[in-house]
């Protein structure tokens, strides 16, 4: 299980995220501040993929994190920004293996990629 907070650093900050809430395989962090918010959300759950020769149980597990920035007058819609990960395995599958290949795919995502890929880079 994770602990009662999460910390996630964003331009050299940390924001640290209080659990609000916990399902039976999901949970949700929050933190207000003065001029916005941020929620994480932590999900687990599986499906039978149908489409392949013999029907399979696949898990899939998410991490969202969803920063709201408050309207300052004039403005009056917020400013949502939102990243989230989705990774999958074939239950009979191991742990450690798809372990390393999600951290070794998500590896990539690094700032220098992301800002080509925000720049319509592809």
């Amino acid at each position: 299980m994770f602990s009662d907070t999460l910390t996630v650093t964003i331009n050299s900050v940390a924001k640290t995220l209080t659990r609000i809430n916990q399902d039976k395989y999901s949970s949700e962090y929050f933190l207000r501040e003065t001029t916005g918010e941020y929620r994480m959300r932590l999900r687990n759950t599986s499906y039978v993929d149908k489409t392949r020769p013999v029907p399979v149980t696949v898990d899939r597990h998410n991490v969202e994190l969803v920063q709201t920035l408050y309207p300052v007058a004039p403005a009056v819609n917020s400013t949502v920004r939102k990243a989230y990960a989705v990774v999958e395995n074939d239950r009979g599958d191991t742990i450690v293996d798809p372990v390393k290949f999600w951290a070794g795919s998500l590896a990539f995502i690094t700032e220098a990629n992301l800002t080509k890929l925000a720049n319509f880079e592809s």
